[in-house]
């Protein structure tokens, strides 16, 4: 095919132009390709899940709820880290002194004496063909997973405390 002179033809070097911009070079086909193999291996993955991989990633995941109470401005402040490891059980590391952080370590002592918890959740439903919100209790131990829901429940519907989930 004879080469075109494209400084002689404008309308040649547009029509070049507007082509390639559609175009992919083999690089990006064969990065696509590998990326759909990729996806491809992600979902047999996810299918026939690896146990052993469950349980690192398990104990990898350390969650933590941030504890804080209003002060007398009207702020949030921090008072503690409720840390739960791979097992689910937690420490309390409070942050600074005073009658707020002391009344928090008092409140930790008791309920992590306790066998369970109450995680109270709202739950639509239907009763005689009327739709409700149904409150309903869900027991969870120490060890649970749905342990920590159980422990920011309790903390701010018994003690009124402020608490976020991190991580």
């Amino acid at each position: 095919m004879p080469a075109l002179k494209l400084t002689h033809c404008p309308a040649a070097l547009i029509l070049l132009l507007c082509g390639l911009a559609g175009c992919h070079s083999g690089k990006d086909s064969e990065d696509l390709r590998l990326s759909g193999l990729a996806q491809s291996a992600e979902n047999s993955n996810r299918s026939q899940p690896n146990l052993n991989m469950e349980k690192q990633t398990k104990k990898a995941t350390a969650r933590q709820l941030i504890v804080s109470k209003e002060n007398n401005a009207g702020r949030l402040a921090p008072l503690g880290t409720l840390s739960f490891d791979e097992s689910n059980h937690a420490t309390l590391s409070t942050e600074g002194s005073g009658p707020a952080v002391d009344e928090l370590k008092k409140v930790w002592d008791e309920i992590s004496k306790l066998k369970e918890l109450t995680w109270k959740q709202s739950r639509p439903g239907e009763i005689g063909g009327e739709k409700v919100t149904r409150i309903v209790g869900e027991t969870a131990r120490p060890g649970d997973d749905t342990y920590i829901y159980a422990v920011l429940n309790t903390l701010e519907r018994k003690y009124g405390y402020t608490v976020d989930l991190a991580n």
